[in-house]
């Protein structure tokens, strides 16, 4: 099939240009990515069933209780996709927040086009509580979510984004906005931040290529909690993380397919491996059943890290939108 990816962000670029002025054009992301990624086959085979009334939300099975948790523990919920909420010893940490029943673009405020949900998040921005530090990894829409991260504004929320991405956040009224680059590290409501350089990219829109993407290091207390946000296989983590205990590592497993994408989305076997080769103690996969981002079936990746994990699942912490988990002492 001819390949028409460069015909496609063009011309998405030409017409968004007409109808939209820059700062609502700058939520082009995940299309655009798509498009530069796998053209016109992988748009079509992404988000063909997205209009066919095919799609029902289902509701999680399990709902996360944050007011009942204690400040003297580790607690994290998985809310989907890769959304995470935790209580690192009172600091309340809200990852990646995509929240609502679609991503994507946001031409007219927060009226989003893109991926509906195929599970609801298992809290809403009014059911989070406050937040004491948000961490957004990226730029993608699935992880830098417009609609998101106004309802969650607050004076009192410390905010991290990576290099190059703080004007995305202009107009948003949070107590502080932290850009940090790889190998950078700041201690923001009493945790240690450390962004890790993985192997993805993080331009909202394509010319924007200076846009990092970060997963984090996160630690306190003598605890330290790795985010893996969206990357492909690397050493480059292990190599960061040398002589660092690593109690929980949290490692996307979806998005891997068609082969192209699999050098930005780590398959569920590459990820099992980059969490053993970092000696985490316990495992949480994300990035898989909540949105159709990529071909592989949606529940492919599970199946398939659970086969990888063959042997050792005792390791694996959450497997299913909604738990929560107490890192043991």
């Amino acid at each position: 099939m001819e390949d028409h990816s460069n015909l496609i962000s063009t011309d998405l670029i030409r017409q968004s240009t007409k109808l939209y002025t820059r700062r609502k054009f700058i939520g082009l992301g995940l299309i655009g990515a798509l498009g530069l990624s796998g053209g016109i086959h992988v748009i079509n085979s992404t988000f063909g069933d997205q209009g066919k009334g095919k799609l029902k939300l289902i509701k999680p099975n399990f709902i996360p209780t944050p007011k009942e948790w204690s400040d003297k523990e580790v607690t994290v919920a998985w809310l989907g996709h890769a959304s995470f909420l935790i209580n690192f010893f009172g600091t309340r940490i809200l990852i990646d927040p995509a929240l609502n029943s679609n991503i994507g673009i946001t031409p007219i405020g927060n009226y989003t086009i893109g991926p509906s949900r195929y599970i609801a998040s298992a809290l809403n921005s009014d059911e989070v509580g406050p937040i004491d530090l948000l961490l957004v990894s990226h730029a993608h829409t699935d992880h830098f979510d417009y609609p998101t991260l106004r309802k969650l504004e607050s004076a009192t929320t410390l905010a991290v984004t990576a290099k190059n991405t703080l004007p995305l956040w202009k107009g948003m009224n949070y107590q502080a906005i932290e850009e940090l680059h790889w190998q950078d590290s700041k201690t923001l409501a009493g945790v240690k931040v450390k962004a890790i350089e993985g192997k993805h990219w993080g331009a909202r829109i394509p010319w924007r290529k200076g846009m990092e993407a970060n997963s984090f290091l996160l630690s306190k207390n003598g605890i330290n909690l790795f985010f893996g946000a969206d990357t492909g296989y690397t050493e480059l983590i292990k190599q960061q993380l040398e002589g660092i205990p690593i109690d929980l590592a949290i490692m996307g497993i979806g998005a891997y397919s068609p082969k192209s994408f699999e050098d930005k989305h780590a398959t569920p076997e590459q990820a099992w491996k980059m969490a053993e080769e970092m000696s985490a103690k316990w495992i949480i996969p994300m990035h898989w059943g909540s949105f159709k981002l990529s071909q592989e079936p949606m529940h492919e990746p599970m199946a398939r890290f659970r086969q990888a994990a063959s042997g050792q699942i005792e390791k694996v912490a959450i497997q299913e939108t909604g738990v929560t988990w107490t890192l043991p002492r």
